[in-house]
């Protein structure tokens, strides 16, 4: 019974150790990946966009031309685009 026992207990710690190296593994990934593919561009206002830069392509004709500070993140690849202005 103590053999028994004591093979049970050792599959158990074996088990949460593998668990523990699982779990270390997926948080150790997610912390440190990064996705290269997406280009992030910051303006003062509308006119410091340069005119040949792509983004032109991406903003809607209403887009208001005295907006200020603006980020705009995309990638092309996915078909993402995010821009933020205050």
């Amino acid at each position: 019974m103590l053999a028994i026992s004591s093979n049970l207990s050792k599959m158990i710690i074996f088990i949460i150790a593998i668990i523990i190296i699982v779990v270390l593994c997926v948080i150790t990934y997610l912390y440190l990946y990064k996705d290269e593919s997406l280009v992030s561009k910051h303006y003062i206002n509308y006119m410091a966009i340069p005119e040949n830069d792509g983004v032109f392509t991406w903003l809607p004709d209403f887009f208001p031309h005295v907006a200020v500070d603006i980020s705009i993140y995309t990638n092309v690849e996915d078909d993402y685009f995010f821009l933020i202005f205050p």
